[in-house]
């Protein structure tokens, strides 16, 4: 066989896989017996036929430090070009979004300010719904992502995930495996747009929340020393309360989801 042809073979097997797994995966809770997304039985109604979506992106900040030069430029180019309200929450507005019934978790000031950001994007998204960005430049309206949104049954709609080197890797052997494998069906962290109290927010939000609480202990014996939480004794993974939620679950959801690479922020220095 020429290595031409086999070239062809290997290219067709690719698509024919790319397609079986983006449009032919099935969720089914047995296939993953150790991760989080066997364990919920959501009690929230499906019924979302007509249910409007609050035109506003938030985005946070949630160190004392001033957003540097770049960053308010990317604040900026949101405020300009996405074409709905772009609200900066900070430690100076954060209780105005604080729910009385739902307060923040007494280990949240010992988080770092990354996992707080981390944290509050999944405690809006589930309460308020609307957008979510990071702080980085953008050049595109969102306006007819969220009509696609209010107009579909979806839960969720974000840019599609850049390929397998980007999603999360859980510790359970069979969910990190799945998400390799079916990448495709996955959308980004860095921005999207939600309907509030569905069942994909109330349980990205409910794990999220179980997991910090279960660190209580911990983050008041060792909260983060600075931003990031670069110091050993910081108990909390880099992705343990976003990235090994948010990407599971967007593949037990994956058919409630919308892929807009118009979410996508431009390929520029940001910090």
């Amino acid at each position: 066989m020429t290595k031409n042809i086999k070239h062809k073979i290997h290219t067709l097997h690719n698509i024919l896989a790319g397609i079986y797994n983006k449009y032919f995966f099935v969720y089914c809770k047995f296939r993953f017996p150790n991760s989080f997304i066997s364990k919920y039985c959501s009690s929230i109604s499906d019924n979302i036929a007509g249910q409007k979506i609050d035109r506003v992106v938030y985005c946070f900040w949630t160190g004392t430090n001033e957003l540097s030069v770049n960053r308010r430029l990317a604040l900026k180019s949101m405020k300009d070009f996405l074409g709905v309200n772009v609200k900066l929450i900070t430690i100076e507005n954060l209780s105005d979004y604080i729910l009385p019934e739902d307060p923040l978790p007494e280990c949240y000031p010992y988080l770092s300010d990354i996992h707080k950001s981390d944290y509050l994007r999944t405690y809006f998204m589930y309460h308020f719904g609307g957008g979510y960005s990071d702080i980085k430049f953008h050049n595109q309206s969102w306006k007819m992502s969220f009509e696609k949104l209010e107009n579909s049954n979806a839960y969720i709609v974000g840019y599609p995930e850049v390929g397998p080197d980007g999603v999360a890797t859980p510790n359970d052997h069979e969910t990190c495996l799945a998400l390799k494998k079916h990448w495709k069906l996955l959308i980004g962290n860095g921005a999207y747009i939600c309907r509030p109290y569905t069942r994909f927010t109330e349980e990205w939000y409910q794990e999220t929340k179980n997991r910090v609480l279960a660190l209580s202990e911990e983050l008041k014996a060792h909260p983060a020393k600075d931003p990031y939480g670069t110091n050993d004794d910081y108990p909390v993974k880099w992705t343990h309360i976003l990235w090994d939620v948010f990407h599971p679950l967007c593949l037990k959801y994956h058919r409630r989801i919308i892929q807009d690479s118009n979410l996508l922020h431009m390929d520029c220095e940001y910090r």
